[in-house]
């Protein structure tokens, strides 16, 4: 039995959960980047993309916690052109601190974002306790302290023993005539702090991973589906994979990565294309319960779905017309999905984990 939703947000905040949306006019070519694996720098934080006249932009953190508690939190920024001002904003999920699932979106004008490089602040309000801060690898921490309709979250975590970030090449990947930004800014941290909840307080131990993504367009038209897979063994043993299936997607043909660390040797793999899914029923949707993948250097990996425990989409709290409206505008409904999956390889032990799926409906 699922656990319930309790999902608070009474705006359209399209721009804190259209993750990895990209838009151009074909699909002329996709890409992964060339180069060489790069140690990100601590400036590669700031948002890269506000000087255009659209952009998306996301920073994603995935909390595994204590006594399977897990934490995702995604600050963004977001110019939809016509459709409205541009907007800073955050989106905070809260699975396992009791029987509820807490989801929690905020918004807010673009004139409002501090970006305090001096002091390594990303702040989406002044006044606000909605926060990031701390120079990369050496510290950095999350402060989320505000309500919404009754609801009061207070979250404090603090990042410590922080691996050093990775870009591939230029960090550009290809979807037709579009660049997309990736960086995995902490493959691997400690973490400790706190999760509150409406006074139910709870002390968290764990491991965290996030990634940055950026770029320059506002739909959701050339995306089918994007994957996200999180092993965490210790701080020299962790495997990544990350990759979006363009909306073109009969070759299958993807961009991504893995990134794997095996006592301290860390390699990067590119992922090529997808050789087989298969789907199967969760929350009412019809997702990839089985993903076959190859990658470079003719190796071949299986990301297998395994428990489903969230389902996020940013448009279900409008109604019926306003929801049709923004899907027409969007190309599409963006879901996402959360749970556990595992990770296999001929000749491999299993990888446990947890997967973030996402699909353009």
């Amino acid at each position: 039995m699922y656990k319930s939703v309790k999902f608070f947000p009474k705006q359209i905040l399209l721009s804190v959960f259209i993750l990895a949306v990209f838009s151009s006019t074909g699909l002329a070519q996709i890409a992964n980047p060339e180069g060489e694996l790069r140690n990100s720098a601590p400036d590669d934080i700031w948002a890269k993309t506000l000087d255009g006249s659209h952009y998306n932009e996301f920073w994603t953190y995935h909390f595994y916690l204590n006594d399977d508690l897990t934490v995702h939190i995604t600050f963004s920024v977001a110019n939809f052109g016509s459709l409205k001002s541009p907007v800073s904003g955050v989106q905070v999920s809260v699975d396992g601190l009791d029987d509820t699932i807490y989801q929690l979106s905020r918004e807010y004008n673009i004139n409002h974002l501090v970006q305090d490089k001096e002091n390594n602040m990303f702040r989406l309000r002044q006044e606000r306790d909605v926060w990031f801060e701390g120079k990369l690898p050496y510290e950095h921490r999350i402060r989320i302290n505000t309500s919404k309709d009754g609801v009061h979250y207070d979250i404090d975590l603090h990042m410590k023993n922080i691996l050093t970030g990775y870009i591939w090449g230029d960090g550009k990947f290809q979807i037709g005539s579009e660049e997309v930004g990736i960086i995995t800014h902490i493959p691997y941290a400690d973490v400790t702090g706190y999760v509150d909840i409406n006074g139910n307080r709870k002390s968290v131990t764990g491991s965290v991973y996030m990634d940055h993504t950026y770029q320059h367009q506002t739909t959701t038209r050339l995306v089918d589906s994007g994957f996200r897979f999180v092993h965490h063994q210790d701080a020299k043993n962790w495997d990544i994979l990350y990759l979006l299936l363009p909306e073109d997607k009969k070759k299958k043909k993807t961009i991504g990565y893995r990134l794997k660390s095996i006592d301290g040797e860390v390699t990067l793999l590119g992922v090529k294309n997808i050789s087989e899914m298969n789907k199967s029923s969760v929350f009412g949707e019809n997702v990839a319960r089985i993903v076959d993948l190859n990658l470079q250097s003719s190796k071949a990996v299986r990301l297998t779905r395994l428990e489903d425990s969230e389902k996020f989409s940013v448009l279900s709290e409008l109604n019926r017309f306003a929801r049709r409206a923004a899907r027409t505008f969007l190309g599409g409904e963006v879901i996402h999905f959360r749970g556990e999956g595992v990770l296999t390889e001929s000749g491999q032990r299993p990888k446990q984990g947890h997967y973030n799926f996402f699909i353009v409906n």
